[in-house]
């Protein structure tokens, strides 16, 4: 990966920037809901968590058609996405809006899939980059639904009792989905460890420079060098000792 400086301010990373920008701010918004039980603090949070949310799809649209994709939207856009639904969910259990379970699936779902990430990498010398699957996609997307809907819970019990079948839906896709990533990942870099292309190249992914054969030239020439003038020696000394 390489960070550009051209790269801090494209529209895209703006965006990203906006969204952890929005993270304290509905952390915020939530206590105040937690303390004073106030509607309207419980209407911002779901206005700003809304917002932080489209901000996430704005930014890939516009990275995807407008060829602004760089390495540092790359780190940062995944980690404001998955760091601002896990506040949301904690948040949400603390108000009391959801159940901890919740909670605790997706954040442990989503530090594995983060640790596991960096070792499919470093395992494989970044041969193997993580990418989503269908199962995955689906379960972010019934999760981020049940989260909207978890802001109205207090407020009715068949919506409450709605959003827990949505979000023990969404838990199952999502040990799901960590089983998939981890069985295809485990085959990629099984098969690119038998490939061999490991020992070509560096921790970073790149080439070898190719110096090992270089050097066993020029030991080889060395040594028949020496070799021809040992005989040299060899033929010179029997000449002296004939004559």
């Amino acid at each position: 990966m390489e960070f550009k400086k051209e790269d801090l301010f494209t529209i895209p990373n703006i965006l990203t920037y906006i969204r952890l920008i929005c993270i304290p701010v509905f952390v915020w918004l939530m206590a105040e809901f937690y303390v004073a039980k106030t509607d309207a603090y419980m209407w911002a949070s779901f206005g700003v968590f809304f917002f932080a949310e489209l901000t996430d799809i704005c930014d890939g649209y516009i990275a995807r058609h407008f060829n602004q994709v760089s390495d540092i939207g790359k780190v940062l856009d995944p980690i404001a996405d998955k760091l601002l639904q896990c506040v949301a969910v904690l948040m949400l259990c603390i108000c009391g809006n959801i159940h901890w379970a919740f909670a605790i699936v997706i954040i442990v779902k989503e530090v594995y899939m983060g640790v596991t990430s960096k070792y499919w990498m470093r395992a494989s010398k970044r041969q193997i980059e993580q990418k989503s699957v269908k199962i995955g996609k689906a379960g972010a997307a019934i999760y981020f639904f049940g989260i909207l809907l978890s802001f109205f819970t207090l407020k009715n019990d068949i919506v409450k009792w709605i959003d827990i079948v949505i979000l023990i839906v969404a838990s199952a896709l999502a040990i799901a989905a960590a089983i998939v990533y981890t069985v295809i990942y485990a085959k990629k870099l099984k098969e690119v460890r038998e490939s061999g292309i490991l020992d070509t190249l560096d921790r970073y992914g790149r080439p070898l420079p190719v110096v090992e054969e270089r050097e066993v030239n020029d030991v080889d020439e060395q040594t028949q060098s020496q070799t021809v003038e040992q005989k040299n020696a060899e033929e010179m000394s029997e000449n002296s000792d004939v004559e």
